[in-house]
């Protein structure tokens, strides 16, 4: 029989298995996607169609409905949404800008089309979990673009960088506020960053190794763990994260399917989940909420080219981009 754990107010059964193959029509070439904190709300953004899919999240069940799109600058390529639900911050990787939009924290509806503009070719876009910054990797260049943003407003301001290694391709941040890391697709590296939970401001210079052109990046919601695909590899690079200093260390991989791109894990801390953009699969691993290791290899079929994946706050299903299925989210059933 399953062992019932609680985490953040959620009973969950032990296990992480995906099961379903729904899916739901977005814009042309989904590549991204987020889900808000309250579970009510999914958007994708949409590489070629040049929007960004709003849907409404069904949360007892998971479902999405709803097909009403708003544009984005060209080439969307990342999207995050604040912890507060009213701000959803898309990279726009050719005119090198973030899309701002205000959230209708009723409806998950979204208004404004104002911009700011970036480094070259923003990949990726996080915030932190305060809601005072956000920040994008450049990945046609070497540096990361901060930006103040207004906890009133959603609205952003500065246009400062620090720069990382090359082809910066993803973000993240830790839930405490006190790391940022990003993924050098060209340079084979995670550049490490401490970030002044004050100012938001980044410094440091260090980095640790990952497999070839890492992708993906997340950190588990106890800050213990560093996770980063390796698309080239097929591999997923496992890092310990030193609490006190950012600091991360160890070397170990496990396999993934072929060419991974992108990588969540649950906020139970138990799975982590893999999209395999040639293999049309999501990996599904176990992990050790004590060591952070991972192990299992089980996958579940998608549409064709997944790309981008996120999981629900309350543990319950998990969200895959196609990024060439007749543009596709990929619905499924944690259990």
């Amino acid at each position: 029989m399953p062992i019932n754990r609680k985490i953040m107010g959620v009973s969950r059964a032990a296990g992480g298995a995906l099961s379903g193959t729904s899916t739901i029509a977005s814009g042309a070439y989904p590549i991204a996607i987020c889900i808000s904190a309250d579970g009510a709300s999914v958007y994708t953004a949409n590489y070629i169609g040049n929007t960004t899919s709003i849907f409404t999240r069904n949360t007892s069940t998971g479902a999405l409905s709803g097909t009403s799109t708003i544009a984005t600058g060209t080439n969307p390529d990342g999207i995050c949404i604040s912890a507060d639900g009213a701000s959803v911050y898309v990279a726009n990787n050719s005119p090198n800008t973030l899309s701002i939009f205000t959230r209708n924290t009723s409806t998950g509806a979204l208004s404004g089309s104002s911009t700011i503009a970036t480094g070259s070719g923003p990949n990726d876009v996080c915030i932190s979990a305060d809601g005072k910054n956000v920040y994008a990797p450049n990945a046609y260049g070497t540096s990361v673009s901060i930006f103040t943003r207004n906890t009133s407003t959603g609205a952003l301001s500065g246009t400062s960088t620090i720069a990382t290694g090359s082809s910066p391709r993803a973000i993240c941040i830790s839930a405490d506020g006190a790391s940022v890391y990003v993924t050098n697709y060209s340079s084979a590296t995670v550049s490490i960053f401490t970030r002044n939970t004050s100012t938001g401001a980044l410094s440091g210079t260090s980095t640790i190794a990952t497999g070839t052109n890492p992708s993906g990046i997340c950190i588990s919601a106890d800050g213990a763990s560093v996770y980063a695909v390796n698309n080239d590899t097929s591999t997923l690079s496992i890092f310990t994260r030193n609490t006190s200093t950012g600091a991360l260390s160890g070397t170990s991989t496990i396999a993934t399917g072929a060419y991974p791109r992108n990588v969540c894990i649950s906020a139970d801390g138990a799975s982590v989940y893999v999209t395999n953009s040639n293999g049309n699969t999501v990996s599904i691993f176990s992990r050790n909420t004590s060591s952070g290791a991972l192990s299992g290899s089980t996958t579940i079929a998608t549409g064709t080219s997944p790309y981008g994946i996120c999981i629900s706050a309350d543990g319950k299903n998990v969200y895959a981009t196609n990024y060439q299925s007749s543009g596709t989210v990929s619905i499924f059933t944690r259990s």
